[in-house]
């Protein structure tokens, strides 16, 4: 065993599990970003026996170093290392990583005193003067998450738990209505926060907005989440998303704004399908509703045209013609 490894496992002693995780998780990083930063190609191998972890974790850490913008790439299977010409001080930060994390709070500061004060302290022991990011992030005003806003902690507790909930909400037309639940999910979406869930024996994926939530009893009752719960996140572009896709819709994009949807997916599980001879794109997608789609083509008319399915052409042409008639 190395130095380094032996000094890696001596910083677990005497710590409490939740400590040993951060510990962990946070020099096992570390001791990558020293191994690829000493121009080593390294191999997920090595570094999983170096590190006495399965191959998997390390592959799970190598992709969380390229998200955090650290330039690796893997010359072959299973072995990887620093684009030429990037370069670290060691595990020390220079400016350009303390630039990345005054940019990561900039967004934390959008999202409410909780996370701006998290980041706040970490920024105090890693960085040793203000810098000035080149980097800006928009995030879309909206409520804040905090500890004020009611039971943010009971549901924490029960997500983390997977306990079930019996919920009191209000809905939009001002009636409160009771659930039984499994909350999956404390999710961020235009502006406002949601709680996603599961409604109990019906299957259905819900999302609540959490200042609408007017009471919670957290159940001595267990569920399991569902195995699909991060693709389904991870493929939704607004809160309309939903377990069931079963609405393919076609669409014609101008080709003077081709290059915006070649670049970026505005539509769940948006393909492009052909490229026009005049230039323009016709593009394909599947969503759950046509809420899911219905105020992405409003705000790209006139440059975009829906082609299928015909109930949804008819309810935008309604939709702008009642516009027209109030203006």
């Amino acid at each position: 065993m190395s130095s380094k490894t032996k000094s890696y496992f001596e910083k677990l002693k005497g710590k409490s599990n939740k400590e040993k995780d951060y510990v962990k998780i946070t020099d096992r990083l570390m001791y990558i970003l020293a191994k690829l930063d000493s121009r080593q190609v390294v191999s997920t191998r090595q570094l999983a026996q170096e590190l006495g972890v399965t191959p998997r974790t390390i592959q799970r850490d190598i992709e969380i170093l390229n998200k955090a913008g650290f330039p690796i790439y893997s010359p072959k299977r299973g072995l990887h290392a620093f684009m030429e010409g990037f370069s670290l001080k060691r595990v020390e930060l220079n400016e350009e990583q303390a630039a990345f994390l005054s940019f990561m709070y900039e967004i934390s500061r959008s999202l409410g005193k909780r996370f701006e004060n998290s980041f706040k302290s970490l920024l105090k022991r890693v960085i040793a003067k203000e810098v000035d990011s080149v980097f800006y992030a928009k995030i879309p005003q909206g409520i804040t998450l905090d500890e004020s806003l009611p039971f943010l902690k009971e549901i924490e507790s029960a997500i983390n738990e997977n306990k079930k909930l019996n919920v009191c909400y209000l809905t939009q037309e001002g009636k409160e209505k009771s659930f039984k639940l499994d909350p999956l999910k404390i999710a961020f979406y235009d502006g406002f926060w949601y709680l996603v869930v599961r409604v109990d024996k019906k299957d259905w994926i819900l999302k609540l907005r959490l200042e609408r939530i007017k009471k919670i009893e957290v159940l001595d009752e267990y569920f399991t989440p569902p195995e699909n719960l991060k693709m389904l996140l991870d493929e939704s572009v607004n809160i309309w998303f939903s377990e069931k896709k079963d609405k393919k819709i076609i669409l014609k994009i101008d080709k003077d704004v081709v290059h915006f949807f070649k670049e970026k997916k505005y539509f769940p599980l948006q393909k492009i399908k052909k490229i026009n001879k005049d230039g323009s794109l016709i593009i394909e997608c599947k969503a759950s509703s046509y809420d899911e789609v219905v105020n992405t083509i409003k705000y790209w008319i006139p440059y975009i045209k829906v082609i299928k399915p015909k109930e949804l052409k008819e309810e935008l042409k309604g939709t702008i013609k009642e516009y027209l008639r109030e203006i």
